[in-house]
């Protein structure tokens, strides 16, 4: 990619992949850099534990 960075960013809060793990960074002008989203581990867990709750929502609405 001509000598971009790739920074991972979580769509959810905006942290940062680095090599210490998901963090909170300051903005860096670098025009250079080349971003992509995911979802950290935190975001994930949560995101996940969401989209189960959902599907459950419906289950639970014939049982009542």
């Amino acid at each position: 990619m001509n000598g971009n960075k790739v920074v991972t960013k979580c769509c959810i809060c905006g942290r940062e992949k680095t090599d210490q793990g998901w963090q909170y960074t300051f903005p860096a002008n670098e025009p250079k850099n080349v971003y992509s989203h995911g979802f950290c581990s935190a975001c994930y867990d949560v995101e996940v534990m969401k989209a189960k709750m959902r599907l459950a929502m419906p289950a639970m609405a014939v049982l009542r």
